[in-house]
C-alpha cells in the first residue's frame, strides 16, 4: 500500500460514527493552517473525487468559497462522504462562531453535521505526524529534526507515491526522504557537473527538485552546488571520500555520458614532479602516454634482444593503466598497445628453430601465429599518427627479426617443398550438406581468430592446415586442389602465373572457375545465395586480401569487421539447413608496418616482376633463390629471399615462401543446432482418404511423421517415416489403419538428433 493510499483510508475512516448514538456525518472538515498538504490536493482529488476545498472560485478545481461548497453539500448524492479541505484555517478556528475567519463562516455548523479530520489530540495532521504516529498514522521511523521535516515538505507529491513498506527499514532522515525525488542522485551529481547550467535550470522546472538536490549535496558529498560550484565538486571526486568513490566508478561506467567532467578534471592542477601518476586526471594519463611513446621510439636504436627487455619493462610501467577510464574514452592507445606488443615479445624470446617443414607448420598454427596477431592488435588500438609510429617502431624492432629468422629456416627447406605440383596438393571431395567457404587471404592467425569467434558461438570447429601452391598468389594457388587441378596446368604464358585449361589451353579465369566448379559436382553459390542444403557448394567471401593491397598496415583496422562478415556468412548458411562449413584459402601474406625490406631486382633479369616474385629472363644468371611453378616443373619462379620485396614501400605483400605466406588453414565448422536454426513453416496440409499432404518450407532434408505424441517414435500412425522435400514441394504420408480414423495427432518435423522442431495438430483423416 502507498502512502496516498494509506492517506486516504484514514481520511475515509474520519466518518465513521456510532449509529446508535449518532447521526451519519454528511461531511468531513480537514483543517491544514500551515497549509502543509496545499501541494498534493489534486493528485488526492484524483483518487478522491469528493474532495474540495475553500478557495477562490475555480470549480474546474473543486474550489471555491464557502456559499459553493455549501451548494455542493445540498447538491451531493453519492455514498462517499465528501471532505473540505481548509487551507490556512486550523481546527482552532471552529470554536467558536467569533474566531472563525470571515470566509469560514458559512461552514462554521458544518462541524456539528460531520466530522473533523484531526489527530487524537485535536491537533491538524502534519505529514511529519502523520508518517511518525502510531495512534492514527502510518507509524514509521522518523527522524524529528528541523532539516527532517523539511525534506518531507519538499518530497511530499513524491513521497505519497512510495509504498509503506519500503520505508520501514530503520530510521528515516532528511536524506532518505530527498532521494525519493532524486531517484539516483550520484547520476544527477554527474550530469550537473557535466553541464551545470542546463541541470540546474530542468530540476528547478521540475519543482523542488534543485533544492532537494541541493540538500543531498551538502548531507551526503559536503558541497553546496549554489556556492562551491562544479570546479570544486571535481576536486573532491578525486578524493577518497567513501560517497566520492561511489561517484567516480560511476563516471568510469559511462564516462561519455559525462564529457564535461572530463573537462572539469582537465582543468585541476597537473602533479607535481613527486607525484604518482594517478587516474583521476586525464593530464597524468596523457603525460604517461608520452613518456611511453618516447620509450617506444628508443627502440629503433637497440638490438633485437634489448628491444624485447624494453618492451618487458615497459609494459611493466604502463600495463595498468588499460584499467583506467581514459583508456575507455579512446585516450591510452600506447597503453592498449603496449600489452599486445608485450605478448608479441613473449612469442618472440620463446620461440625454437624447427627444423622440417611438418616441425615449422606445427609450431607456427600452435604458437606462431599469435606473434602476427598481436601485430595486428597493437595495429588496430593505435591508429592516430603518432601512435601509429611509436607502434610500428617496436614492432619493426622484434617482429621483423622473427620473421627473417624463420623466412631463413623455411627457404633453406625450398627444395624439398610437398606440393609440387597437382598430383600433390589437397582434396576438396564432394559430400553432400557441406558448403566450401573460400575466403581469399584467410591467413592462420586470422583463422585461428575466427574459430575463437565460431567456438564462443556454440559452433564446433576442426582446424587443419595445409601448404599453398608456389608462388603464392591467387591465380596459382585458388584452384590447386584436386579434383579441379585435374584439369589444369601449363605452359606459363604472360605475367599473371594462370593456369590454363588443359582442354581448351585458355588460361584460367573466374567465370571459367565458376563453370569447373560446376562440372566438379559443386554448386557455385553467389555471395547473395544460401542455396540448397542438398548436394554440394562452393561459395565465396571476404576481402582480407583487397583491404591489404590497398591499405596495407591499416588492414588491421578492418580485421574485426571481415571477421564478423564471415561468422554471420556460416551462420547464414547453417540457417539455411547446410550441416557443414569448410572454410579454406589460397595463400596467406606478410605484413609489416613501416614497409618490408627493399631488395634490388635488375629489371633485365626477369620477364615479370611481383613484389615477393618474379619470371626470370631466359638464360639470366642471378643469385637469387628459385622454385618450379606449381602448375608446370619446367617454369622456373624467382622468390625473393628472406621477407624482402621487389618493390619499395610495400606493407603488405604475398608470392614467396614464408609460413605466413605459405601454411593454409582449413576450419571445419558444424553445429548441433544445425537443423533447427530455420524455422519451419507450414504452407498447406489436406488428407486425401488416409493420405496426408503437407507443403512446408525449412523442412527440407528433415524427418517428417505423424504421432499421437510428438517425442515418442513409437506412436507413429505413418506406415513409414519421410524426408522433407524442398521448399514448396509436396510431402506425402500415408496411414494404412482404418482404425486411426478421427483420432487426434500431430504432424512433427525432426531434426537429424531424432527431436522435434515443429508440431501441428491433425486428425486422421479428417480436413
Amino acid at each position: 500500500m502507498t502512502i496516498i493510499e494509506s492517506l486516504l483510508n484514514n481520511i475515509r475512516s474520519a466518518s465513521s460514527y456510532n449509529k446508535h448514538e449518532l447521526a451519519a456525518p454528511s461531511v468531513i472538515l480537514w483543517p491544514d493552517e500551515e497549509q502543509l498538504w496545499s501541494q498534493c490536493i489534486e493528485a488526492l482529488r484524483e483518487s478522491y473525487s469528493a474532495l474540495w476545498s475553500l478557495g477562490e472560485y475555480f470549480p474546474d478545481h473543486s474550489t471555491g468559497p464557502a456559499a459553493w461548497l455549501r451548494y455542493q453539500l445540498e447538491t451531493y448524492c453519492e455514498d462517499e462522504v465528501p471532505v473540505i479541505y481548509l487551507p490556512g484555517i486550523g481546527r482552532s478556528a471552529f470554536r467558536s462562531a467569533d474566531q472563525c475567519p470571515l470566509e469560514a463562516t458559512h461552514l462554521f455548523a458544518l462541524q456539528f453535521q460531520g466530522q473533523f479530520w484531526t489527530q487524537k489530540n485535536g491537533k491538524d495532521w502534519t505529514p511529519f505526524a502523520f508518517l511518525l504516529s502510531t495512534d492514527g498514522g502510518i507509524g514509521l521511523d522518523v527522524a524529528a529534526d528541523l532539516d527532517t521535516k523539511k525534506a518531507i515538505q519538499e518530497c511530499l507529491p513524491e513521497l505519497l507515491k512510495v509504498g509503506v513498506d519500503t520505508l520501514r527499514n530503520g530510521k528515516l532522515e532528511a536524506g532518505d526522504f530527498r532521494a525519493i525525488i532524486t531517484k539516483d542522485p550520484i547520476r544527477t551529481l554527474l550530469q550537473w557537473m557535466s553541464d551545470p547550467i542546463k541541470v540546474r535550470k530542468d530540476l528547478e522546472q521540475s519543482g523542488s527538485e534543485w533544492s532537494s538536490f541541493c540538500a543531498i549535496c551538502r548531507d551526503i558529498y559536503k558541497i553546496d552546488p549554489e556556492k562551491d560550484g562544479a570546479i570544486t565538486a571535481a576536486e573532491k571526486l578525486t578524493s577518497s571520500n567513501t560517497s566520492w568513490g561511489m561517484a567516480w566508478e560511476r563516471f568510469k561506467e559511462a564516462p561519455r555520458a559525462y564529457q564535461g567532467v572530463k573537462y572539469l578534471l582537465e582543468k585541476l592542477p597537473p602533479l607535481s614532479l613527486f607525484e604518482q601518476p594517478t587516474e583521476y586526471k586525464p593530464l597524468s594519463n596523457r603525460t604517461e602516454e608520452e613518456r611511453l611513446e618516447v620509450g617506444l621510439l628508443s627502440l629503433s636504436t637497440v638490438s633485437p634482444k634489448d628491444a624485447l627487455s624494453k618492451i618487458k619493462v615497459l609494459v611493466s610501467e604502463h600495463a595498468y593503466r588499460t584499467k583506467w577510464v581514459w583508456s575507455s574514452l579512446g585516450e591510452s592507445p600506447l597503453a592498449q598497445a603496449i600489452i599486445h606488443l608485450g605478448e608479441l615479445a613473449n612469442i618472440v624470446e620463446s620461440s625454437g628453430n624447427p627444423s622440417t617443414w611438418e616441425a615449422l607448420a606445427d609450431y607456427y598454427c600452435s604458437t606462431g601465429w599469435k606473434a602476427d596477431r598481436f601485430v595486428l592488435q597493437a595495429l588496430d588500438v593505435a591508429r592516430s599518427t603518432a601512435a601509429t609510429k611509436a607502434v610500428t617502431t617496436a614492432i619493426r624492432a622484434v617482429y621483423l627479426p622473427w620473421l627473417e629468422k624463420f623466412s631463413t629456416l623455411t627457404q633453406a627447406l625450398s627444395q624439398t617443398y610437398p606440393v609440387s605440383g597437382p598430383q600433390t596438393c589437397r582434396t576438396l571431395p564432394v559430400v553432400e550438406g557441406t558448403v566450401y567457404l573460400f575466403a581469399d587471404g584467410l591467413r592462420v592467425d586470422l583463422a585461428r581468430c575466427l574459430e575463437e569467434k565460431l567456438v564462443a558461438a556454440g559452433f564446433s570447429v576442426g582446424f587443419e592446415y595445409s601448404l599453398s601452391a608456389l608462388p603464392t598468389v591467387t591465380a596459382t594457388a585458388k584452384p590447386a586442389w584436386m579434383p579441379l587441378a585435374a584439369k589444369l596446368g601449363g605452359p606459363l604464358e604472360g605475367s599473371g602465373f594462370q593456369s590454363k585449361e588443359q582442354s581448351k589451353g585458355k588460361a584460367l579465369d573466374h567465370a571459367r572457375f565458376k563453370q569447373l566448379v560446376t562440372e566438379c559436382g559443386i554448386l557455385f553459390l553467389e555471395s547473395s545465395e544460401s542455396g540448397s542444403p542438398s548436394g554440394c557448394a562452393w561459395t565465396e567471401c571476404g576481402s582480407f586480401d583487397t583491404y591489404g593491397h590497398e591499405q596495407g598496415a591499416k588492414l588491421a583496422w578492418r580485421v574485426g569487421e571481415e571477421l564478423k562478415g564471415l561468422e554471420e556468412r556460416i551462420r547464414e548458411l547453417f540457417q539455411a539447413g547446410w550441416s557443414s562449413v569448410k572454410v579454406i584459402t589460397d595463400h596467406g601474406w606478410l605484413m609489416l608496418p613501416g614497409g618490408l625490406p627493399k631488395i634490388e631486382l635488375p629489371k633485365h633479369l626477369t620477364a615479370s616482376r611481383w613484389s615477393r616474385c618474379a619470371i626470370p629472363g631466359a638464360g639470366v644468371q642471378h643469385a637469387f633463390p628459385m622454385t618450379s611453378w606449381f602448375w608446370d616443373a619446367a617454369e622456373a619462379v624467382v622468390l625473393a629471399p628472406g621477407v624482402s620485396c621487389f618493390v619499395s614501400g610495400m606493407e603488405y605483400a604475398h608470392g614467396g615462401l614464408t609460413l605466413q605466406e605459405a601454411v593454409i588453414p582449413t576450419l571445419t565448422v558444424s553445429s548441433s543446432f544445425t537443423t533447427s536454426m530455420k524455422a519451419v513453416v507450414l504452407k498447406e496440409v489436406k488428407w486425401v482418404g488416409m493420405r496426408l499432404n503437407v507443403v512446408l518450407e525449412g523442412a527440407q532434408g528433415l524427418t517428417i511423421d505423424v504421432r499421437s505424441k510428438v517425442a515418442d517414435s513409437s506412436s507413429s500412425f505413418a506406415t513409414s517415416k519421410i524426408t522433407g522435400a524442398a521448399d514448396g514441394q509436396k510431402n506425402s504420408l500415408l496411414v494404412d489403419s482404418d482404425d486411426a480414423i478421427g483420432a487426434a495427432a500431430f504432424l512433427v518435423v525432426l531434426n537429424s538428433n531424432d527431436q522435434a522442431i515443429f508440431k501441428h495438430p491433425v486428425v486422421i483423416g479428417e480436413n
